[in-house]
């Protein structure tokens, strides 16, 4: 009885405490991704082109560090393995940096733009330190393909539940404190001191097993990581496809709630249709597991993204009129055909394996890295391009929205990730990483680490 509970303790609390990461994590992306252009632009007063500049610039910073933060994940050495130590050393800078971004001191013009950039350039670097090595973990929990899908999923739930009750709660919570800079900012300290327990539990709970055996005992240099990196073109499909699928994405979550208050106008149900979005979201890792366990994820993020965007275009074709109803079930389906982001972090277990099949060097840091990377400059694209358009458009704070005006918003929200979300679609046409053929190299894979262990274990003796 024993040994039955503690196996099942060694399966599900590593679950647990990933998906608590991932919980973690969500309460301090959500505010960044959905706020903090509205908090800079209605609070702070910052004009929108000011805004989309500032997006672009930050991300494109953190697009460049992305592989940097990932070597370094590769490289290191510790008690607690690779990923896992940078996931407490990381959350100091991560709680200091998020307060200090959502606050506002009430400087200068110049002032309050340069106190944006310093702040925002932190909080960005200290969550993708967190996030990058929270990515990589699932590669050293197990090396069970199966398994890491689990994982991801679990991760996935944990995210759309907090998402559901963030996208519930977290208007109304600024609403009633005010809607300035000062309800912004108490909102943000709630969200960000409820998510250190979170991220300390997938350090405590998260064991990392998995150690490539040609590289044991040994720092990866990261020269040698970007090296095999080059030379994995699936990888590079991958990061082609997530580039677009991000700034789709982003591009519409940056600006949903200046589509909800001054296109639909219906500000009231901002916190319902976004709800709608996130309950789509929160079904997706019940399904995921089935869609790649029969298409594979080539054909599973095909499908999917072909999906979302068509979901996305019926929104934009209903107009600034639509019915509120019809909003909300056409939301619904946006979140849940959005399964592409999910079906990646498993796509980059394989990529890892087939760069390791390939160049005969496993590089879970540098691989998560530049699938960071993808993200971030998904994200530059997306949260500049969004903000770019409404500036374009001619939207600013207290200049009246006409007709005019409310068409151009809905283009910028629906019929611009549209495209991206479609032209996501062509880089995983020439993807060839199948189930079959990953069962292959996954084989191969564990003959070449016994031999290698085999070799190990010679030399001591």
């Amino acid at each position: 009885m024993a040994a039955a509970s503690g196996s099942l303790a060694s399966k599900y609390l590593p679950r647990v405490g990933y998906m608590a990461t991932e919980m973690g994590t969500t309460f301090s992306f959500y505010m960044i991704s959905s706020f903090l252009s509205v908090f800079y632009t209605d609070a702070v007063g910052l004009t929108p082109m000011v805004v989309s500049t500032l997006m672009l610039v930050v991300r494109v910073i953190d697009a460049v560090v992305a592989p940097v933060l990932g070597g370094i994940i590769d490289g290191t050495r510790s008690k607690w393995g690779r990923c896992r130590p940078w996931l407490l050393w990381g959350l100091p800078f991560l709680v200091l940096l998020s307060i200090l971004t959502f606050s506002d001191f009430n400087f200068s013009g110049a002032g309050k733009v340069m106190y944006a950039y310093i702040t925002y350039i932190g909080l960005e670097l200290a969550f993708m330190l967190v996030d990058t090595s929270k990515a990589a973990l699932v590669n050293t929990i197990t090396a069970d393909g199966q398994e890491r899908v689990v994982l991801n999923s679990w991760r996935s739930a944990g995210g759309s539940i907090i998402n559901i009750v963030l996208s519930a709660v977290t208007m109304p919570i600024i609403l009633f404190l005010g809607n300035d800079s000062g309800a912004y900012q108490i909102t943000n300290v709630i969200y960000i001191i409820v998510c250190i327990p979170l991220i300390l539990a997938g350090f405590f709970l998260c064991k990392e097993t998995v150690v490539d055996a040609t590289t044991s005992g040994e720092k990866v240099k990261f020269s040698e990581s970007m090296a095999s990196l080059v030379k994995n073109p699936m990888l590079l499909l991958l990061v082609v496809s997530s580039v677009l699928g991000t700034a789709a994405s982003l591009s519409r979550i940056g600006t949903q709630v200046y589509y909800y208050q001054h296109s639909l106008q219906r500000a009231d149900l901002a916190g319902t249709i976004m709800v709608a979005y996130q309950v789509g979201q929160f079904l997706v890792p019940f399904v995921v597991p089935t869609v790649l366990r029969f298409l594979g994820k080539k054909m599973g993020m095909i499908v999917a993204n072909a999906l979302d965007g068509v979901a996305l275009l019926v929104l934009f074709l209903m107009g600034p009129n639509a019915n509120p109803i019809a909003v909300i079930v056409c939301t619904f389906f946006v979140g849940f055909f959005a399964m592409s982001a999910l079906m990646s972090f498993s796509a980059t277990s394989d990529c890892i394996e087939y760069g390791y099949f390939r160049n005969g060097k496993r590089t879970p840091g540098a691989s998560v890295g530049v699938m960071t990377m993808s993200v971030k400059l998904g994200l530059a694209i997306g949260g500049w391009l969004g903000l770019f358009l409404l500036g374009l458009f001619g939207y600013q704070q207290g200049v009246e929205v006409t007709e005019g005006m409310r068409e151009s918003i809905n283009f910028v929200v629906n019929a611009v990730p549209a495209i991206l979300t479609f032209l996501s679609v062509l880089p995983m046409i020439p993807y060839s990483l199948t189930n079959k053929r990953m069962d292959e190299i996954n084989a191969a894979n564990a003959e070449t680490d016994a031999k290698a262990a085999e070799l190990q274990g010679a030399d001591k003796a």
